[in-house]
């Protein structure tokens, strides 16, 4: 729904809610009815073109909601990462980032498993990495490689600046044979 649809949405469901108070007092008793009595003799006896005016609206509004609900829904573009060529408009998903950013992590040596976030922000597109590792490799060089890998595939396949690449590292995985000799003991 665009803003201007918005703004007139709103109004219409304000100028709803007073007309619902009004008639829930008119016909509960709150509101007197000789206080309505002139409004509805004026409107009744069309000397009051402004009514008219304002019944027309609220039915031009009116059937520009109801039309629209029938109208068929376009697909929602994913979220992604839109650039200019020269031949039109590209968008590359995050979804898309996201995948070439876990298959070149996943070829660094030492990543077990891991989880990947990419944000597009004005300030630059960021990726984050959370990995598990096994615990034989460095930690300082297997998260620089992590980052230096990761950037080069996504900037070279996608074409997509790369702004930050940052790795959480959030469990080092036991090794086998460690695993293995502790339950034998």
């Amino acid at each position: 729904m665009n803003l201007f649809d918005r703004f007139i949405l709103t109004l219409y469901s304000f100028a709803l809610i007073v007309l619902s108070c009004v008639a829930i007092g008119a016909t509960s008793g709150l509101i007197p009815a000789d206080y309505l009595r002139p409004y509805a003799e004026q409107m009744l006896t069309g000397s009051h073109p402004a009514y008219l005016i304002v019944a027309i609206i609220f039915l031009i509004v009116s059937l520009r909601f109801f039309f629209s609900s029938f109208r068929s829904r376009q697909p929602k573009r994913e979220r992604g990462i839109r650039q200019r060529s020269d031949l039109g408009e590209v968008n590359i998903t995050l979804q898309t980032i996201q995948t070439i950013a876990e298959r070149a992590a996943r070829r660094v040596k030492g990543v077990r498993d891991l989880k990947t976030v990419v944000r597009a922000h004005e300030s630059g597109n960021m990726i984050t990495l959370r990995v598990s590792v096994d615990g034989e490799t460095p930690l300082p060089e297997l998260t620089q490689q992590l980052q230096a890998v990761v950037k080069e595939q996504v900037e070279g396949i996608a074409g997509v600046m790369i702004s930050e690449v940052a790795v959480v590292v959030t469990e080092v995985a036991q090794s086998e044979i460690y695993a293995a000799r502790r339950r034998v003991e």
